[in-house]
C-alpha cells in the first residue's frame, strides 16, 4: 500500500486556471440522475478539466464525489481495486478489511467494495479518469459488475479517449446513460473568445470566429493559440495556422496520441488522414487491406479524432489540424510514399465521378500529366457550367501552358474560365488564337460542336450581336445534337433563349429557356439551373407580369442562400433584379437596400449586360429621385467604366442613353437634354428600332423613347406620334406589355397635345389597365411631365371608375407629388422617411423602428442614411439634434405625411 500514488486521487495540481464552462457544467449535473455518464472524447478536449471543475462545484453540495486517476499500471485488476478502495474510503489504510479486498478474488472483492459503498447515505459519485489506460484483462468486466450492483445512491462517471463497453446498452434501454462527447467539449464562440482574451491582445470577433472554425472548437488547439498570442505572433499567421506554433502542435500530438498507438494502426491512421473523407474501400485502398469497414470502426473507438460525418457513418472525417499534422508528417518523412498514396487516391476519385477530389490529390502528387488527363476527362470548360469553377481554377494553375495548349477541352475550359472572371479580352485573345490552329485540324464532330458551344457562350458575354438567321442556325443545331448531351444541349438552349430575349422575341425565348432548364437538371446543375429562372424572370417582365417575375425570383433566392450563401454571386445577380422590380413598384428603399451590397460585389464578380444594367440604372433613377444628383452620375459613370473593362459596348451606349433620360425625367433645361442627346447619337441609336434585327435592341428601343421624349417637350408632336405607332406595333406583336405601359403614357400625352381628348384618355386607360394589376407605380412617377394632365383628368372623373381602378390612381398622385416634391426641395422628406425620423427622435432603435412601422431593418438602415445625408450628419444623435434645432420633428402622436421643406 505504501507503493501506491496518492496524487491519482484527485485532479492535477498542474490545470491552473481554466475557463469556466457553466453550459457543459450543467450538462453534467445530469450525471446526478443517470447511473452512469460516459465523458468520451480524443486527447486534449478538457475531458480531465471538466469533470475537476464539476468535482468542486460538488463540493458545496451533499453530495460525496471521490476521482481516480488511471494509468497503465491500473490495466492490472489487483492494482485497480486497491485504487479503488483508497478512492472510496478516503481514510483507508492498509490494516482495514477493505482495503485487505485487493488480495481476495474478484468476486469477493467486488462484494466487499459492494458493502462499502452500501454504508453511504448520500449521493455518492465516482469519477474515473482516464479510463482508456485500464485495459487489461477482467478490468472491464469487474467495473461493469460494479456499476450494476452497486447501492442505488452511487453514481459512475468515466473519462476515455477510447469508447469503453461496460454494459451500457441495458443502461441506455433504462434511460440510465448519459454521453458527453467531443461535440459537447468543444469550445463555443463565447467560451473561445474569453480563453483568448486572457492573452492580452484582443481579437475582432471575426477573428475569433475564424481560428473557432479552423480549431473545430477543439480546447488543446485553442489554448495553444492563446499561448502563441502571448508569445507575440503575428495576427495573420495566428489566424491561418489556429493552434499554437507548428512545433507546439505537433509535439503535443505525437506525445498524447500518435506514439500511443501500435505501430500497426499508426501506420494505418497517418496513410488515411490522406483523405477529406474516409470510407472502408478508401482504408483498403490506402492500406493494402479487405477489412477496412472493421478498421474504421476500431479506430473511432480509440480516440484518434476520427469521427463519423452522418448518421447512417458511410463515412468518415479526421479534425482537421489532425489530419493536416499527419501529411505533413509524411510528407516529410517518405515523399515518395506521399506522392504514390495521393495519385492512388486521384484515380480511385476519378472513377467515381468525384472530380474534386480527384483534382485535389493529383495536384498533392504532383503529377501534371494525371491531372490533365482528370480534368480533360471529366469534360474540361463542362465543369464550370456544373458549378465546379473553383475546382477548375485550381487545376489550370498548376498546369504548365504547354500541357494546357495540347489538350483542346482544356484550352476551351481556360477561354471559359477567363469569361467567367470578367476577363473578356484575354479570352477572345484564346480562343481565336485556339480556333486558328484547330481551324484545319483532325477533330472529332462532337469536340467541334463544343468550340462553337463556347465560341457562342463568349460572343454572348461579349454580347455581340446576333441576326435572327443566326438565331435560326441555332436551333438547327440542337436538333442535331445527342438527346443525352444535356450540358450542351443546355448552353446552346440558354445562349439562343438569351437572345431572343435581347432581340425582343419574349415568346420564342421562353421555350429555350425552360428547355435549358430541363437539361440543367439532368445532369443536376442547380447553379447554371439558377441563371434560367433569372432569364425567365426578365422575359415575364418584359411581358408586362411583374408579380410572376418577382415570384420565380423569391423562389430562386430561397434556393441560392440555402445553396450558395445570402452574400454568393448569384445571390448579387438575383439581388439587381428583384431591386428592379421593387422599384418600379415604388419601393426604393427596398431596392435600393439590395443594391447598397448586391452592386459593388458585381463590379467585382462575373456579370453580363442585362444584369449590370439593371443593376446600375435602377440605382441612378433612385438617386436621382431623391434628389442626389451627383450621386445618381457617379453610378452612371462606374457603368461606364465597368462597360469599357469589360467591353461591353451595349452597356456604354445605355449609359449614354441614361444619362438623358434623367435629364428629362428631373426637369432639366430642354436644350441640355437634348445636347445630351446629341453627344449620345441618340437619332442614330433610335433609327436601328426599324431593323428586324438591329445591332442592340434594347439600345434601339431606350433611345427611340428619349427621342419621343424630347420630340414631345420641344412641341414636335407628329413625328413623335408617328415613331410611336411604329413602336406600339413592334411591341403588340412581341407581347412587350411593360413597353406599352411606356407608350401608352406618351401617346396620351401626345394625344392631348394634338387636341385628341378621347384618344388621350383611351392610351392612359390602357397604361393604368397594364400597371395596376402589376403594381407597376415607377413607371408613371419617372414620365410625370407626360403623365399629371391625364393623371389630373382621371382624378376628376374619379366616379366614373372601379374602385381598384381609383384606388391605384390615388396611389399614383401620392407618388407623383411626393417625387416632384422631393425634387423641387431636395431637403424634403417623404412620408416614410418622416415617420422614421420621428421614432429616431423617441428614441427606438433600427429594430424596434422596423418593428413598429412594418419595414426590414435594412430598409430602415437605407432611410436614416438618406435622412442623413439631406440634413448634414452622420450620427444617430446630430440626427435628432439638428431635426430638434431645425424643428423637423413632427408633432407628439402624429404620424406626418410629408415634411415642411425647413432645410
Amino acid at each position: 500500500m505504501d507503493e501506491l500514488i496518492a496524487a491519482k486521487f484527485g485532479p492535477p495540481v498542474w490545470m491552473g486556471d481554466q475557463i469556466r464552462r457553466d453550459a457543459l457544467l450543467d450538462l453534467l449535473d445530469g450525471a446526478l440522475t443517470h447511473r452512469l455518464t460516459l465523458v468520451q472524447a480524443p486527447a486534449g478536449y478538457g475531458k480531465t478539466s471538466i469533470l475537476a471543475q464539476w468535482r468542486e462545484r460538488l463540493a458545496g453540495q451533499s453530495v460525496k464525489a471521490v476521482w481516480l486517476t488511471l494509468e497503465r499500471d491500473d490495466c492490472d485488476l489487483k492494482q485497480l481495486v486497491r485504487y479503488l478502495v483508497l478512492a472510496i474510503r478516503g481514510d483507508g489504510v492498509a490494516g482495514d478489511p477493505v482495503a485487505q479486498a485487493a488480495d481476495l478474488p474478484p468476486r469477493a472483492a467486488l462484494s466487499a467494495i459492494v458493502n462499502e459503498l452500501a454504508g453511504e447515505a448520500g449521493p455518492f459519485v465516482l469519477i474515473l479518469d482516464d479510463l482508456h489506460h485500464a485495459q487489461g484483462e477482467g478490468v472491464a468486466g469487474f467495473l461493469q459488475a460494479l456499476i450494476r450492483l452497486a447501492p442505488a445512491n452511487c453514481r459512475f462517471v468515466l473519462a476515455s479517449r477510447d469508447y469503453p463497453w461496460l454494459g451500457q446498452s441495458a443502461l441506455a434501454a433504462e434511460e440510465q446513460l448519459l454521453e458527453i462527447t467531443a461535440r459537447d467539449l468543444r469550445f463555443s464562440s463565447q467560451e473561445a473568445e474569453s480563453l483568448l482574451a486572457r492573452a492580452g491582445r484582443p481579437l475582432a470577433a471575426d477573428d475569433v470566429g475564424r481560428i473557432l472554425d479552423r480549431t473545430e472548437g477543439w480546447p488543446i488547439a485553442l489554448q495553444l493559440t492563446s499561448l502563441s498570442l502571448k508569445r507575440g505572433i503575428g495576427q495573420e499567421r495566428l489566424i491561418a495556422q489556429s493552434g499554437g506554433s507548428g512545433a507546439d502542435l505537433a509535439r503535443y500530438l505525437s506525445e498524447q496520441v500518435l506514439m500511443t498507438l501500435p505501430d500497426e494502426v499508426r501506420e494505418v491512421v497517418i496513410r488515411t488522414a490522406l483523405v477529406d473523407r474516409l470510407t472502408g474501400d478508401l482504408v483498403n485502398l490506402l492500406c493494402g487491406r479487405s477489412d477496412g469497414w472493421l478498421v474504421l470502426e476500431r479506430l473511432e473507438q480509440q480516440g484518434v479524432f476520427l469521427t463519423s460525418v452522418g448518421p447512417d457513418r458511410r463515412e468518415y472525417r479526421y479534425h482537421q489540424l489532425f489530419a493536416e499534422y499527419l501529411r505533413d508528417r509524411l510528407e516529410r518523412s517518405d515523399s515518395v510514399l506521399f506522392a504514390a498514396l495521393q495519385r492512388r487516391a486521384a484515380d480511385w476519385f476519378a472513377q467515381r465521378g468525384q472530380v474534386a477530389d480527384a483534382v485535389n490529390h493529383a495536384i498533392l502528387a504532383g503529377d501534371h500529366m494525371r491531372l490533365a488527363e482528370i480534368l480533360e476527362d471529366a469534360g474540361g470548360w463542362r465543369l464550370i457550367p456544373q458549378g465546379l469553377q473553383g475546382v477548375v481554377a485550381r487545376g489550370l494553375a498548376q498546369l504548365p501552358r504547354a500541357l494546357v495548349h495540347a489538350r483542346p477541352r482544356l484550352v476551351l475550359a481556360h477561354v471559359y474560365l477567363q469569361m467567367k472572371l470578367g476577363e473578356l479580352g484575354a479570352a477572345r485573345v484564346t480562343f481565336d488564337a485556339f480556333a486558328v490552329r484547330t481551324e484545319d485540324a483532325v477533330l472529332s464532330a462532337d469536340l467541334r460542336t463544343e468550340i462553337q458551344v463556347v465560341g457562342d457562350t463568349l460572343a454572348d458575354y461579349e454580347n455581340q450581336p446576333a441576326s435572327f438567321d443566326d438565331l435560326l442556325a441555332r436551333e438547327a443545331l440542337l436538333r442535331k445534337l445527342p438527346a443525352n448531351d444535356h450540358l450542351v444541349l443546355a448552353n446552346i438552349s440558354e445562349t439562343l433563349a438569351a437572345k431572343y430575349f435581347e432581340g425582343g422575341w419574349l415568346e420564342r425565348a421562353l421555350q429555350p429557356t425552360l428547355a435549358a432548364r430541363e437539361h440543367y437538371r439532368a445532369f443536376g446543375s442547380l447553379y447554371s439551373d439558377i441563371f434560367t429562372r433569372f432569364l425567365e424572370a426578365r422575359i415575364k417582365r418584359g411581358q408586362g407580369r411583374s408579380k410572376d417575375a418577382e415570384t420565380i425570383l423569391a423562389a430562386a433566392r430561397q434556393e441560392i442562400v440555402e445553396h450558395f450563401g445570402d452574400h454568393s454571386d448569384l445571390a448579387a445577380n438575383c439581388g439587381a433584379f428583384q431591386a428592379e422590380l421593387l422599384y418600379e413598384q415604388d419601393r426604393v428603399a427596398d431596392a435600393r437596400a439590395l443594391l447598397e451590397w448586391a452592386l459593388p460585389h458585381m463590379e467585382q464578380s462575373d456579370g453580363w449586360v442585362d444584369v449590370y444594367a439593371v443593376a446600375y440604372f435602377t440605382e441612378a433613377k433612385a438617386l436621382a429621385g431623391e434628389g442626389a444628383f451627383d450621386e445618381a452620375w457617379d453610378v452612371i459613370a462606374r457603368a461606364r467604366r465597368t462597360a469599357a473593362r469589360r467591353r461591353l459596348r451595349q452597356l456604354e451606349l445605355l449609359a449614354d442613353i441614361a444619362e438623358v433620360e434623367l435629364l428629362i425625367v428631373h426637369g432639366a433645361g430642354l436644350d441640355a437634354a437634348i445636347a445630351a442627346a446629341g453627344a449620345a447619337g441618340i437619332d442614330g441609336l433610335a433609327a436601328m428600332a426599324t431593323a428586324q434585327s438591329p445591332l442592340y435592341r434594347p439600345v434601339a428601343v431606350a433611345a427611340s423613347l428619349a427621342r419621343v421624349k424630347l420630340n414631345l417637350l420641344s412641341g414636335d408632336v407628329a413625328p413623335a406620334m408617328t415613331e410611336l405607332s411604329l413602336l406600339r406595333a413592334w411591341a403588340d406583336q412581341r407581347g412587350a406589355g411593360r413597353l406599352l405601359i411606356d407608350i401608352n403614357i406618351l401617346a396620351a400625352f401626345g394625344h392631348r397635345a394634338l387636341g385628341q381628348g378621347e384618344e388621350a384618355r383611351t392610351c392612359f386607360d390602357d397604361a393604368v389597365g397594364i400597371a395596376m394589376f402589376q403594381n407597376l407605380i415607377r413607371p408613371f412617377v419617372e414620365a410625370r411631365r407626360f403623365v399629371q394632365p391625364s393623371l389630373d383628368e382621371a382624378m376628376e372623373d374619379g366616379a366614373q371608375v372601379d374602385r381598384f381602378r381609383g384606388q391605384f390612381l390615388k396611389v399614383l398622385a401620392k407618388s407623383v407629388l411626393a417625387c416632384r416634391n422631393n425634387i423641387t426641395a431636395p431637403g424634403l422628406f417623404n412620408e416614410a422617411e418622416a415617420e422614421v425620423l420621428n421614432l429616431l427622435c423617441q428614441g427606438h432603435s433600427n429594430k424596434e423602428i422596423a418593428r413598429l412601422i412594418g419595414m426590414s431593418p435594412d430598409t430602415v438602415k437605407y432611410r436614416l442614411k438618406s435622412l442623413f445625408r439631406k440634413i448634414g450628419v452622420s450620427k444617430r444623435r446630430d440626427a435628432v439634434r439638428v431635426s430638434a434645432e431645425r424643428g423637423l420633428i413632427p408633432g407628439a402622436g402624429k404620424r406626418p405625411a410629408v415634411m415642411p421643406a425647413a432645410l
